[in-house]
């Protein structure tokens, strides 16, 4: 079962980026154009931050565009389908768990069906002071006394 992201999904990726790219130009002209023309001692018309606040709506724009085709219309929550909402996150879980499954490799850790589980201890407790020995301790390792 492996599941893609859909073109149209990846394409509205892409076009959101895009869009925060430029809003991020636009955004921060004002911040080059204005000192330059201070300089020169004319005052910037107020066209100059209505091109920042149209940057700053591309970049959250893009920013929900993106959002909604990484995770999709159900998975970000726009349709409330918790079966298409899955089906939508189900590359990204799959990426989660690939994950954990890397970890746990590394780490030598066997989970499933061929681990052979914790390993059972048998202690054996002191009659005299309660500490709890080894199963194969014939003398307590507290107190000394034998068991």
């Amino acid at each position: 079962m492996t599941k893609q992201i859909s073109p149209e999904r990846k394409g509205l990726y892409s076009f959101g980026l895009i869009l925060q790219v430029i809003g991020g130009i636009l955004f921060g002209v004002p911040f080059i154009y204005v000192p330059f023309k201070l300089m020169s001692d004319d005052m910037p018309g107020p066209g100059v931050m209505l091109v920042a606040f149209i940057g700053f709506g591309l970049i959250a724009g893009g920013g929900i565009m993106r959002g909604i085709a990484a995770k999709g219309v159900a998975g970000s929550g726009l349709v409330l389908d918790p079966e298409k909402a899955r089906e939508d996150l189900e590359p990204w879980t799959r990426m989660g768990g690939g994950m954990v499954k890397d970890v746990l490799d590394e780490a030598d850790i066997k989970v499933g069906s061929g681990s052979s589980g914790p390993e059972k201890v048998i202690m054996i407790k002191c009659r005299e002071c309660g500490k709890l020995n080894e199963e194969d301790s014939k003398f307590c390792q507290e107190c000394g006394k034998p068991l």
